[in-house]
């Protein structure tokens, strides 16, 4: 069992110990950096990164490009814990315990709090790539770092905060272009020893604060359109079947009988709570579906078209095009690639 405690991820000692730790990257017990272009635990290239923010709150960024399916389990102990994590590729679920379990797309910010005692198992299954950045903290650590008291947080955030909150709660929102800005800071930062710390601490509480704002603004949609918690579990319902069935066309109308909602309350609703219209998300996701099957070299660019629910191979090289910035046929694989391919066929 592969058992996750964040907060010995800053101990070089006992943190991925077939990799060496970059020499003066931080002081002793404020973080470590770990990279690898080779083949380390399965993962043919592999970048890790911890950092103390405080005592209670811990940073974390990964990428990597995985070969197999990752399994983790994490015991909470000593407190409650939120987990903040930001998911660009690499999607999975966690099951939290009774008959809770919990999608992590790509491209969403999920926000949790696990109850003290809690043992959350985690799968995430092989993709081309893995990028994540979290925060994992204690409530406490949350209030002190925004230096504010629980009591002055609104409904949507305060059930981060609350001391005597004792149950599991999630949110999700899509990853903004405001949460990326800082994101993508912290992944090219080249400072180094203290001035890396103040950075990363400093990128951390512009995080939260991005946090914060847009689970206020995405309640404050919600209100707007009167959404229920029904209508909540409604939508997540049609993100479900639009990421299940990427190769039939469905229409607005006919995902929203499926559902049991009007078309106005999914089209607006969709977009409040996953920041993409209905049309926009399918077709992301079958574009990266296609992208998925023509890379591997197993499908020609009909069949990859075809796949992804498109009829028009004209329609689909443009939308392929403008999404990736290079036609389809860009991701033919390479000829050892091909010849690999043919040894196996």
């Amino acid at each position: 069992m592969n058992l996750t405690d964040y907060r010995t991820l800053v101990d070089p000692t006992t943190t991925y110990g077939g990799l060496n730790s970059e020499a003066g990257i931080y002081a002793r017990g404020d973080g470590v950096q770990f990279r690898s272009s080779g083949t380390v635990e399965g993962k043919a290239k592999f970048f890790h990164e911890a950092v103390r923010i405080s005592d209670q709150a811990y940073l974390l960024l990964t990428e990597s490009t995985p070969t197999d399916d990752q399994n983790q389990t994490q015991v909470v102990d000593g407190d409650d814990w939120l987990h903040i994590q930001f998911r660009f590729s690499g999607a999975g679920f966690e099951d939290v315990g009774r008959g809770q379990v919990v999608a992590t797309p790509e491209r969403s910010c999920i926000v949790s709090r696990y109850p003290d005692g809690s043992i959350i198992n985690r799968e995430i299954p092989r993709a081309e790539s893995w990028k994540y950045a979290c925060l994992y903290l204690c409530p406490s650590a949350f209030t002190d770092l925004l230096d504010i008291d629980e009591t002055a947080l609104p409904e949507t955030t305060n059930w981060m905060a609350k001391r005597d909150f004792r149950e599991f709660r999630y949110d999700t929102l899509p990853i903004s272009p405001m949460m990326m800005a800082p994101l993508g800071d912290l992944f090219s930062c080249e400072f180094r020893g203290l001035a890396r710390r103040a950075f990363m601490r400093a990128k951390t509480l512009e995080i939260l604060s991005t946090v914060l704002h847009a689970l206020d603004d995405a309640r404050a949609s919600h209100c707007a359109l009167k959404l229920s918690d029904l209508d909540l579990s409604k939508l997540a319902a049609a993100r479900a079947l639009i990421m299940e069935e990427l190769e039939t066309p469905l229409s607005l109308a006919s995902l929203a009988r499926r559902v049991g909602l009007n078309r106005t309350k999914l089209a607006q609703g969709f977009k409040a709570t996953y920041g993409d219209s209905v049309h926009a998300y399918w077709r992301d996701l079958r574009l990266t579906h296609a992208r998925e099957l023509l890379k591997s070299g197993r499908v020609s660019v009909t069949e990859a078209a075809f796949s992804a629910g498109y009829a028009d191979i004209s329609a689909f090289t443009r939308a392929f095009t403008n999404k990736f910035r290079v036609g389809p046929k860009g991701f033919k694989p390479s000829t050892s690639v091909k010849k690999h391919l043919s040894l196996l066929a």
